[in-house]
């Protein structure tokens, strides 16, 4: 097998995705707190935005260099793109609830949700495995 099949171009296409947005939020975030005004309460939320921010950044980082390793990496890069699916739905979910108790639900995380589910699904198929699996020169 000389050439990424396309269940393969689409993961790593998807994870590119992924990892975009997750930078956005990240930036989102960051920017919020660099253009709060610190006053009573102000230094807390600061550091309550970037304490959020973080997780976004990790994921983003996640998602582009497994992204990058998909034409050289083994099964262990596989595995990697079902971690970042389950912990994008994971992360999703949890945005969800807290959003849902704030009534400021958008629908967004329906996104999410989907995006890591096609994740875990693309990278679990045999010719995605076959990819992984495949000898090295």
């Amino acid at each position: 097998m000389s050439q990424m099949p396309g269940t393969v171009k689409s993961t790593r296409a998807l994870l590119l995705v992924v990892g975009a947005g997750n930078i956005v939020a990240a930036l989102w975030l960051v920017m919020a707190a660099a253009t709060l005004q610190t006053g009573a309460m102000g230094q807390l939320i600061v550091g309550l935005l970037l304490l959020v921010a973080l997780p976004f950044g990790t994921l983003a980082a996640a998602a582009i260099v497994i992204a990058a390793k998909f034409t050289t990496g083994g099964h262990r890069i596989r595995k990697g793109a079902v971690v970042v699916g389950s912990l994008l739905i994971v992360v999703a979910l949890i945005i969800d609830s807290t959003a849902i108790s704030a009534k400021l639900f958008n629908g967004t995380w329906v996104v999410a949700v989907v995006a890591g589910a096609l994740v875990i699904v693309l990278s679990t198929r045999q010719d995605t495995r076959d990819w992984f699996d495949r000898p090295r020169p």
